[in-house]
């Protein structure tokens, strides 16, 4: 009898935990200089030389080491994906996905599933963005993840479209910089604003200077559930509204509504999840259990993201995708 792939996922969570043990232990960087044994291994990283030469075992399983001689382990290409400095890195992503948070609240998924409350706040007694504010070391995490989703993915969902006839564009919720500094290099006449929490944009400002776009960018901060900057003729919202519930999400775009010129733009680059789903969306099927028991938000249809515009005053003009290579689509609307 075949064996089961599900026992396989049930296994699945094991192979996360190696590799944020690897990366929060920083062994791919000691690796990369070339073949090292455990116990040299152990010693640079305060560990416990017969426990790491497991964890090592454990990589090599996984395709991010070779073991060349008994106690000798050399990093593999794959393995080099975890280097904070590479250029196709994934090392924030898995950071800020196997940290505690996110980690003990798809632990306690049944909370979520049993009471529609996120297991986050059951967990820790407050709203996940609440608890990032207060813990910056947290927020590091999760602005570094979405800073290296944004780099992936910045180019692709930007082609295509046409930010020329535009004068300023705010990103809401911009955090690092990234998307608005790929935006002004494409667009090089137009002036952006990064907006986001002191937490998000703490990086943001050597962001643009380094992308060479510091002469055109602003960097704000503040709260986009009180108020967004004013005089834009664009608004950007990317990976912001699946945060957030429709009343919270409604009150962010109320927000872009009363301060947007007539004849603006607002752009949103969500994931959707179509009307009957299959296994090429679950990406977006994880996303959406993901901000289940993370942040109370979702993963929305066109024809929800279509209602959600019309409460705040908006009129959906286009759905184009999928776009970049995690499968975004861009919602672009108007005024009604």
């Amino acid at each position: 009898m075949a064996r089961s792939p599900l026992a396989d996922v049930a296994w699945g969570y094991m192979p996360a935990q190696i590799l944020h043990a690897a990366a929060e232990l920083g062994l791919v960087e000691l690796l990369a200089s070339g073949p090292r044994s455990s116990e040299e291994l152990a010693a640079e990283t305060r560990t416990h030389g017969p426990s790491l030469l497991r964890l090592l075992r454990g990589l090599v399983s996984l395709g991010l080491l070779t073991q060349t001689a008994p106690d000798r382990f050399e990093l593999t290409e794959l393995g080099g994906h975890l280097r904070k400095d590479a250029p196709d890195t994934v090392r924030s992503v898995v950071m800020f996905l196997c940290s505690a948070g996110p980690w003990s609240s798809w632990g306690d998924v049944l909370h979520s599933l049993r009471t529609g409350e996120t297991a986050f706040e059951h967990n820790y007694g407050k709203q996940a963005f609440e608890y990032l504010a207060e813990h910056p070391e947290e927020a590091e995490k999760l602005n570094g993840a979405m800073g290296q989703m944004t780099r992936d993915t910045a180019r692709g969902i930007i082609a295509g479209y046409d930010f020329s006839p535009l004068r300023t564009v705010v990103d809401v919720g911009g955090g690092n910089g990234t998307f608005v500094a790929e935006i002004l290099r494409a667009a090089p006449k137009v002036k952006g604003v990064v907006f986001d929490m002191p937490t998000g944009v703490s990086e943001a400002a050597a962001t643009l200077e380094a992308a060479g776009v510091a002469d055109r960018g602003t960097v704000v901060s503040g709260s986009f559930f009180q108020s967004v900057p004013e005089g834009a003729d664009a608004y950007v919202l990317k990976l912001v509204l699946h945060d957030w519930d429709d009343e919270k999400a409604l009150k962010i775009l109320r927000n872009i509504r009363e301060v947007i010129e007539p004849g603006g733009r607002l752009l949103v680059f969500e994931r959707l999840v179509p009307d009957i789903v299959t296994e090429d969306h679950k990406r977006a099927l994880l996303a959406d259990l993901l901000m289940l028991v993370l942040t109370g938000g979702r993963e929305r249809t066109e024809a929800e993201y279509r209602d959600l515009f019309a409460k705040a005053g908006f009129t959906l003009e286009s759905a184009t995708g999928p776009l970049g290579n995690l499968g975004f689509t861009r919602l672009e609307a108007v005024p009604s």
